[in-house]
């Protein structure tokens, strides 16, 4: 790994490589704190490289600085299930392909702490190099396999970097203005900011240039429909959906955006925009048929306990309790908070009611 300044939880991430590694490898790139004591405490090398604004460059010199035949490449506020050394170690013992990890993140939205999930390659043979300024990936011909057992994450609770990441994202883009993964990395860093408005027109960037096959691809719809409902900005909105919604059929965080979306959309002018009514419980049933994915990065819960939550509080608004209440169980059963705290009110407001 590469580190700077992670003394908050560099000891976790070490400790839980522990029983996989057979060497630990730390290139610091200029801590100030006690990064590099952390890391020799706890049994690895350290190297030190000298910042130079490019991701794959740093990754590329702590790759040099390794001795096995296989690399395992980790982030400091990321740490491993039990469940992935024995995946690793069987991968390993096989042919010389690529292991992409399931990484889960805790973010927040709208003062909630989610998790979403991404497979990201991490695991390679010696030889594979590193390429990209920023969001940096292996550059690899080798096949992709997806392993089993998470590595956690929770540098998104943070946003000090985003300031960081936005210059670099854009010293990029001016090498790269048509790339449509670099705008949607750099709409990622403006919704971390808190700023809808520039997350909405790079998206609208990476739309412009992005091919459906694109992995992103369907991830770009989903953030611009989040933004498009911030903003009010429903024609273009609506416009996403049409041309998206075959495409992105089986990806329930589209239908469940959707459901958000139209729930905003029909409340906007009730009158104007009643026939589109029924799409608000059609999409969040949908995300509920498809259930949970690890097809697509997906945040937790759109294909079960937000689509739940979402169409109970649908059913709610309109007085409609008795269809409510097992949409609201069901995702009090998950242990979402907001539908357990919305059932006691219902309950609250029953008991309050003379006869009640």
């Amino acid at each position: 790994m590469i580190a700077k300044n992670e003394a908050r939880c560099l000891a976790r991430c070490l400790r839980s490589i522990r029983a996989i590694a057979d060497e630990i490898i730390v290139t610091d790139t200029g801590s100030t704190d006690d990064t590099v004591k952390i890391a020799s405490e706890n049994g690895a090398k350290v190297s030190h490289f000298a910042w130079v604004n490019d991701f794959a460059t740093a990754r590329n010199f702590a790759l040099t600085q390794a001795t096995g035949d296989w690399i395992l490449v980790l982030d400091a506020d990321e740490w491993a299930s039990e469940i992935l050394a024995n995946e690793i170690r069987k991968f390993i013992a096989g042919p010389a392909q690529i292991g992409r990890l399931k990484i889960v993140s805790d973010f927040r939205h709208h003062g909630q702490t989610q998790q979403s999930s991404t497979f990201v390659s991490r695991l390679f043979p010696r030889g594979a190099k590193f390429a990209g300024r920023i969001h940096e990936q292996i550059s690899s011909t080798l096949p992709r396999v997806n392993l089993r057992g998470e590595l956690w994450h929770d540098g998104y609770l943070e946003t000090k970097k985003s300031e960081r990441n936005v210059q670099m994202l854009l010293a990029e883009i001016a090498d790269e203005p048509h790339s449509a993964y670099l705008h949607f990395q750099l709409a990622l860093e403006f919704t971390s900011l808190g700023q809808p408005q520039n997350a909405f027109a790079c998206l609208q960037k990476a739309r412009a240039t992005m091919q459906p096959s694109d992995p992103f691809a369907p991830n770009v719809i989903v953030d611009f429909l989040y933004a498009a409902m911030e903003l009010k900005q429903f024609d273009a909105g609506l416009e996403a959906i049409r041309t998206a919604e075959k495409q992105l059929a089986d990806f329930p965080d589209f239908h469940h955006v959707c459901g958000l979306f139209y729930m905003k959309y029909v409340g906007s002018n009730p009158a104007k925009h009643l026939a589109d009514l029924p799409k608000i419980e059609q999409s969040f049933r949908r995300s509920l048929a498809l259930g949970e994915t690890d097809k697509y990065k997906s945040v937790h819960g759109s294909g079960s306990f937000l689509a739940n939550y979402n169409l109970g509080v649908f059913y709610h608004a309109f007085g409609d309790d008795a269809r409510a209440r097992p949409c609201l169980e069901a995702a009090a059963r998950q242990d979402y908070a907001p539908a357990a705290a919305l059932l006691k009110n219902q309950a609250a407001i029953t008991r309050s009611k003379p006869g009640g």
